[in-house]
């Protein structure tokens, strides 16, 4: 399995709790709906090092490998709608593929 990690900050003048809310709430609903999704995680950043640098959040979504993600987001009417949903709420993403390796499991529901 691959994770998709993303790091995002919101748009210009609109505050954390509306930025939380349309990504967790709308934009969630399209992802959801992709083909291919294994799991989705919304993390809400409380401080960065260095403050300068800080995004709002970091998403992760789960896929069986980052083909099968290329095309769930290549996929119609998806990626037309992630295109024009992000214009709402996200001034600047950048996204990587990790493969994780457990040393120490985080606690059961988390």
């Amino acid at each position: 399995m691959i994770k998709r990690v993303s790091f995002l900050r919101r748009k210009e003048g609109m505050s954390r709790e509306e930025f939380f809310a349309h990504w967790t709430g709308p934009h969630a609903d399209i992802v959801k709906q992709m083909p291919g999704v294994r799991g989705l995680r919304f993390g809400k950043v409380k401080s960065w090092t260095p403050e300068a640098a800080a995004w709002d959040g970091v998403g992760e979504v789960w896929f069986d490998s980052i083909e099968a993600a290329d095309q769930a987001f290549a996929t119609e009417p998806y990626r037309s709608m992630l295109i024009e949903d992000r214009k709402k709420f996200m001034r600047e993403a950048q996204s990587c593929f990790v493969e994780e390796e457990t040393a120490l499991p985080p606690p059961q529901g988390r």
